[in-house]
């Protein structure tokens, strides 16, 4: 699902106007991104948490180039499923 699919369906949930949510869906990518790159987890209930990591050098092999490369440190985001997630994708909400 892409972002246009997604405001129609909050959209048509919430009963609001497309460019309302649009605008809330912004503010709430806003919030989260700014909060992770200021290092601060952010947690949704019955979803799970996100985080920022660095990770560390590592050495990869690049194919096009034939050869070892090193990949400097960089900050990624981690996101972990709630329990709730995790019962309902296992299978117990099929």
């Amino acid at each position: 699902m892409n972002k246009s699919e997604t405001i129609k369906l909050l959209s048509e949930q919430l009963g609001i106007t497309q460019q309302e949510t649009e605008a809330l869906y912004d503010n709430f990518v806003s919030v989260l991104s700014d909060h992770l790159a200021a290092d601060q987890g952010f947690s949704i209930p019955n979803l799970g948490s996100f985080h920022s990591k660095i990770r560390e050098p590592y050495k990869s092999y690049n194919p096009h180039y034939k050869k070892m490369m090193l990949l400097p440190k960089k900050k990624v985001v981690q996101f972990t499923q709630s329990s709730s997630v995790k019962e309902e994708l296992s299978g117990g909400g099929l």
